[in-house]
């Protein structure tokens, strides 16, 4: 009796569980998720936009100023990209003369600034270069040609033609550039270390008041980050 009774609860049991396993209901719901990847490039000047050279000695016409860090440029970017530079006209713009000797066409060209980072590009500002005045640059439409200044990258799509995704942060050496820049004028100011002379910028023959006139004057640098082209 013992056995029977032990047998029959061991098959409700059993039956229970294969009750319960055919009576199991489900549903489901479904969502989307995308992603949208949006292509980020952040320059940021970290340094006052506005440098200032004031020559009031023999010796700074002489011997010239350069301002060490005189700008400083931090590039953050997810993807490869591209940085150069070029004057915004051709000449500086006079805003003030203080003199009616000498001229006051100058030349974009005088000023010379050099790069903490190295670029491949065969034109570069590696070193103290002159810096392209908007013609000579080849820029047209915020587009650079081979004949563009770069700070990184170059034109083209190949290896070594573009610098890395990043942050400047977390690659100083590549994506911080500090830029010095040097103004020579010497005795007259002829600024005889630019790509091109008063002369030239002047379209005229050599004459003594072929020298920069004394007065206020600025230029504007443009310094442009792209998606590597």
């Amino acid at each position: 009796m013992r056995k029977f009774l032990f047998v029959f609860v061991a098959a409700l049991i059993m039956g229970s569980f294969t009750l319960k396993s055919y009576a199991q209901l489900s549903d489901e719901e479904y969502n989307y998720v995308t992603m949208d990847l949006r292509g980020i490039l952040n320059l940021t000047m970290t340094t006052n936009p506005q440098v200032d050279f004031i020559f009031s000695t023999i010796q700074e016409y002489m011997h010239g100023i350069t301002r060490f860090n005189a700008v400083q440029l931090e590039v953050d970017a997810t993807m490869a990209w591209d940085l150069f530079a070029y004057a915004s006209t051709d000449n500086w713009v006079q805003v003030e003369q203080y003199s009616s000797n000498g001229s006051p066409v100058l030349p974009a060209e005088i000023l010379e600034i050099q790069s903490s980072v190295e670029s491949n590009a065969p034109v570069n500002l590696n070193s103290f270069v002159s810096i392209k005045g908007l013609t000579n640059s080849q820029v047209a439409g915020g587009l650079p040609t081979v004949e563009t200044q770069f700070l990184a990258g170059e034109v083209g799509t190949g290896a070594g033609e573009s610098f890395d995704p990043g942050t400047a942060a977390a690659n100083p050496d590549t994506h911080r550039f500090r830029l010095d820049m040097r103004l020579v004028p010497d005795i007259p100011a002829t600024f005889p270390n630019s790509a091109i002379d008063i002369d030239a910028a002047i379209g005229a023959p050599v004459d003594p008041d072929n020298y920069a006139a004394a007065g206020y004057y600025y230029l504007e640098v443009v310094y442009s980050l792209v998606e590597d082209l």
